[in-house]
């Protein structure tokens, strides 16, 4: 029995690391280094705008190689997508209430903007690697989904279980 969780032990620290964002990266680094709340914060905001960027990438990139139908639907896509960007925004700013504000509440508010950012550009990314798979200007690396099951089954399996 020990044996098998020395095994498995050591497969989940041979298995493949997670990819991670470079701008997840940035912010999970300068949130280490803050010491205030207003620093961590700012990374998060930070994060948000690099995020923005992103967005803007990918959608120019989609935007230059999509024609017809596919770039009219794209275009209002993205136009409804930032509506619904913007009114998220709104409603998290309504939802500060300076007297009864906590470190929680701030946390939440400052990741969710960055959340709804972040998922719009992971999402054009993808659009993009799975439509212009082959397109030579822009090499991504892909995330890679962490599964402990497929980690534990590949252990098991190395032991001979």
């Amino acid at each position: 029995m020990a044996v098998s969780v020395y095994f498995i032990s050591i497969c989940f620290v041979q298995a493949e690391e997670v990819y991670i964002h470079p701008i997840d990266r940035q912010e999970s680094e300068c949130k280490q280094k803050a010491s205030t709340m207003e620093e961590w914060t700012r990374c998060t905001y930070i994060a948000t705008k690099a995020w923005n960027n992103e967005v803007d990438k990918y959608y120019s990139l989609l935007y230059k190689k999509l024609s017809g139908d596919a770039k009219t639907n794209f275009y209002d896509d993205q136009k409804y997508w930032n509506l619904y960007k913007n009114c998220e925004i709104k409603l998290l700013n309504a939802l500060y209430d300076k007297d009864q504000e906590t470190k929680e509440k701030l946390m939440f508010r400052s990741n969710q903007k960055r959340n709804i950012v972040k998922s719009r550009a992971e999402a054009l990314r993808m659009y993009y690697i799975h439509t212009f798979p082959d397109d030579d200007k822009e090499k991504i690396k892909l995330n890679s989904e962490y599964s402990p099951d497929n980690i534990l089954i590949r252990c098991l399996h190395y032991i001979g279980l």
